[in-house]
Order: structure tokens, then C-alpha cells, then sequence
């Protein structure tokens, strides 16, 4: 008689597959803090007995509520603007008021977004109606709105591209 499956299927190696082996002793940071702002941590702040716990969380750089981050706050008094100390991109990363009370400029468009957007732009200039009923040329099929995010981008950073301006 013949030998029966599942033993042979439990005789035969399994295939690991492994990871590489990380280095115990080499200790890599997840994020790296900007140098002005780690010099001001160099002093500590103490805990003020007479002060509020809000403005005490607020010295040693911490969130008296955590859902603030992704709620809306009900009042405008309570938006962290951030301190000067933060640099305008990291701002604006974070979703804080720059200094200058704008926003971060629109990033230009990647090679294969503007390959699309061009074609899409061509072919109908500033009817995102028609750009987003064409699913051959808008095959992401973006809706308006993006569309109009992106044709934005795409006439803001057209004479601006060195790749163009090579060919």
C-alpha cells in the first residue's frame, strides 16, 4: 500500500523564510528633532503648583487632550499655533499656522501625473466635467475636485520644470 499523505506531507522540510537579523547594539532613532528645538530642551521645565494643569502640560510640550488632534476644537483659543522655534515646513506638515500666515505651496506634479494631467489638459482645458468622464485619459478616474487640484498644480509648475525646459 501506498504511504499515506499527511505523513508525507509532515516528513518534508517547511521553507522559512527569514528576516534579516537586526544588530542589537546599533540603535537608529524613529524621528530626528530639530536642533533648535533641542536646545531648548536642555533646560526643564518645572511643574507649577499655582498654574493650571493645561498650561503645565502645555510647558513640557504635551497634549492635555489627545482628541484634539483629530477633533476640531470648539474654539479658536485653543489652536496651537506652535512656537517660533518650529521651522515653516514642519508647520505646515503638522497642520499649524505658519509665520506667515500662509499655507505650504502646492508640490509639483510627479513625471506620471503630469504625463496624465497634460494629456487631460490638452484635450479639454478647464472642463473637469468632460476630464472626469474620459476613463481612458483619467484612468485613477479622479473626481473634480482633484482634478482641479492637480490642473492647479500642473499650470503652476509648467515653465518651472527643468525636464521641460531640457527638451
Amino acid at each position: 500500500m501506498g504511504r499515506s499523505r499527511r505523513k508525507y506531507k509532515q516528513s518534508r522540510t517547511k521553507v522559512r523564510v527569514g528576516l534579516p537579523k537586526k544588530n542589537p547594539r546599533l540603535f537608529k532613532p524613529s524621528f530626528s528633532v530639530p536642533p533648535k528645538l533641542l536646545r531648548t530642551l536642555a533646560e526643564e521645565p518645572q511643574w507649577d503648583d499655582q498654574g493650571t494643569v493645561n498650561s503645565n502640560y502645555s510647558s513640557f510640550g504635551v497634549l492635555s487632550d489627545p482628541n484634539s488632534l483629530t477633533e476640531p476644537s470648539p474654539d479658536p483659543q485653543t489652536f496651537d499655533s506652535g512656537s517660533d522655534l518650529e521651522e515653516d515646513d514642519l508647520k505646515s506638515a503638522l497642520g499649524k499656522k505658519r509665520r506667515d500666515g500662509r499655507s505650504a505651496p502646492p508640490q509639483p506634479l510627479t513625471a506620471m501625473q503630469r504625463i496624465h494631467i497634460s494629456r487631460l489638459v490638452d484635450k479639454y482645458g478647464n472642463d473637469y466635467q468632460s476630464m472626469l468622464m474620459d476613463i481612458k485619459l483619467n484612468p485613477m478616474q479622479h473626481s473634480i475636485a482633484t482634478l482641479q487640484k492637480l490642473c492647479m498644480r500642473y499650470h503652476i509648475y509648467q515653465n518651472k520644470n527643468p525636464l521641460l525646459k531640457a527638451k
